[in-house]
């Protein structure tokens, strides 16, 4: 699976995986010959594969016919709401991660469209001013500003934060860190416990430092009485993560020459405002190539 794999999976909404401390395999079954009726979906047994495989960390919202006689769509949901598709084959098995077939067309994410609510899109240019405000932290001193979202428990988060070590400190970029809460049950905890420590990034440091790459767990411990205020502020931040269109992490919100990106602002002239919801590690050279601007209130400025 590539980086690019990974991004797409994470912005099909398929996070709950993650809240069950189990690793994402997107698994390709191709072909799939779409003929016959499907058989009528069982509830009981789609319950019981999910309960198995998340350790009771998420359960079955409903079950649907899939486009072969086998095939059965399931629409679950964590502990956290949030909601993914999943798929059963024959009563027996759970099949994770995107699902294709012979044609090469992705059943899960048309199951995704149909089955599963769509969130409204805020421009990147209306995240801007909340995100400038949004508790967080700033790392670098020199370079064009740019805005992650992150979660302490996020892999790919955990991969993008060691990946921009080198040019943070070879002053190509600066990021604010904008502390988010969701993938797991212990994320707000532990988001909110770094941002009420004295200099939350070196506790955020010590969070990638500790990171346990097999269980998918930030090196955080929660403190015993977390300040409210600082758990509300996860909460507004994860909040101004829905709003920008998806709950998925990293997020980003940077300015970039101006180009054909589909994500970006309509302006012909300037820098544009961009926001993407994850990145290929391979990428982030480009990206950093491609900025031109400070993210700031404003929109983009020198």
């Amino acid at each position: 699976m590539t980086d690019e794999d990974r991004r797409h999976g994470t912005k099909r909404r398929i996070a709950f995986r993650k809240a069950a401390g189990l690793r994402l395999a997107a698994l390709l079954f191709s072909p799939l010959v779409l003929a016959g009726c499907a058989t009528s979906p069982n509830l009981e047994s789609a319950e019981h594969l999910v309960q198995s495989n998340f350790h009771g960390q998420a359960h079955v919202v409903k079950v649907f016919p899939g486009p072969t006689q086998k095939l059965t769509g399931i629409v679950a949901e964590n502990s956290q709401h949030q909601q993914g598709i999943l798929w059963m084959l024959s009563n027996r098995y759970l099949l994770l991660g995107p699902v294709v077939n012979d044609k090469g067309h992705d059943i899960t994410q048309m199951a995704t469209k149909k089955y599963l609510g769509q969130p409204r899109k805020v421009p990147a240019e209306h995240i801007a001013p909340a995100a400038m405000k949004a508790p967080g932290f700033t790392i670098g001193h020199t370079g064009p500003l740019i805005v992650v979202f992150m979660d302490p428990n996020c892999i790919y988060c955990h991969l993008l934060w060691k990946a921009l070590q080198k040019p943070v400190a070879d002053g190509q970029l600066r990021v604010k860190l904008i502390p988010v809460g969701f993938l797991k049950d212990s994320s707000v905890a532990k988001a909110a416990t770094i941002l009420a420590a004295k200099d939350p990034a070196v506790a955020w440091a010590n969070n990638e430092k500790g990171f346990n790459e097999n269980t998918e767990e930030g090196g955080t411990q929660p403190l015993a009485q977390i300040p409210p205020l600082d758990i509300a502020a996860i909460h507004t931040n994860t909040a101004l993560l829905q709003a920008s269109g998806e709950e998925a992490t990293p997020a980003l919100l940077f300015c970039r020459k101006n180009s054909s990106d589909t994500n970006a602002t309509k302006d012909k002239a300037g820098p544009q405002m961009t926001l993407e919801h994850g990145i290929a590690m391979h990428a982030l050279p480009a990206l950093i190539s491609s900025l031109d601007g400070n993210v700031s209130a404003d929109g983009c400025t020198p």
